[in-house]
């Protein structure tokens, strides 16, 4: 070989070693770039499952709060109509049991009446009987006047009892509310924003 070209066999291989280190750090830059792009990709994945997640947990937590509050009402319906049935049922008894005390008045003032009849004539003096059986009907009807004042308070009673029962029902009703369109709008709306802000 000439002696031109031998001294430059040292210049060729640094400069292939120069071309080489070139290579190798454009080849490193090129997979940094493609990490961090990879980087940029998954980070934006993660933000968007992150999202989709919260949102999927405010609409599922809406919903199970609505299911319990319909539950609640149901159940709270359901209870006030039992409570109604018994009242309805206390009431037609003190009703039936008033029907036959007045019964059983009229029955003994007609045969206390019979018995003043009987004895007044059996005993042969001049009684008023006028007077007799007219005292003694007035206490057979005082009898069924204390009957329908007591099933009248009675009555009274169980309308009270009624309306405590609707009041009953609608607070405990009112104590699971439905959720709200609004709030769980804006739940959403702040994951939102905070996730892209």
């Amino acid at each position: 070989m000439c002696p031109p070209l031998l001294a430059l066999i040292p210049l060729i291989g640094s400069a292939g070693a120069a071309a080489g280190t070139a290579a190798a750090v454009g080849g490193t830059a090129a997979a940094v770039g493609t990490t961090a792009a990879a980087t940029s990709g998954l980070s934006t994945a993660l933000m968007a499952a992150s999202t989709l997640a919260s949102v999927g947990s405010a609409v599922m937590g809406a919903k199970s709060q609505n299911d319990m509050a319909e539950a609640n009402a149901k159940s709270a319906v359901q209870a006030a109509m039992v409570n109604d049935q018994q009242i309805n049922l206390q009431q037609a008894q003190l009703q039936e049991k008033a029907a036959q005390e007045k019964v059983a008045n009229d029955r003994t003032s007609r045969e206390t009446l019979a018995r003043a009849d009987l004895a007044a004539a059996n005993s042969g003096g001049i009684l008023n009987n006028d007077a007799i059986g007219q005292s003694i009907l007035r206490q057979g009807l005082v009898a069924n006047n204390m009957v329908n004042q007591n099933l009248g308070r009675q009555d009274a009673q169980s309308n009270v009892d009624r309306k405590g029962n609707v009041s009953s029902a609608q607070s405990r009703i009112n104590s699971v509310s439905t959720a709200s369109n609004t709030a769980t709008g804006l739940q959403i709306a702040g994951t939102v924003a905070g996730n892209y802000a």
